[in-house]
């Protein structure tokens, strides 16, 4: 991976997301981690369930963290 140099566009340091449930809280997100900076992409990859839309809507502000 090239580097980019200055500072990240997207940084996550051990994001966590909550949601409730009948049987306690239900961990979603737990410890993500990832830094982007300009230039660079990612693939966001995972089975059904595993917070990948969870994932991009905190990255996009439409959601926040726990």
């Amino acid at each position: 991976m090239k580097e980019t140099g200055g500072s990240p566009i997207i940084e996550l340091d051990a994001l966590c997301k909550d949601y409730p449930a009948p049987a306690g809280r239900l961990a979603v997100l737990r410890g993500v981690c990832l830094n982007l900076g300009r230039g660079q992409s990612v693939a966001i990859m995972g089975p059904s369930g595993s917070g990948k839309s969870t994932l991009l809507h905190i990255i996009g502000t439409l959601d926040t963290p726990t």
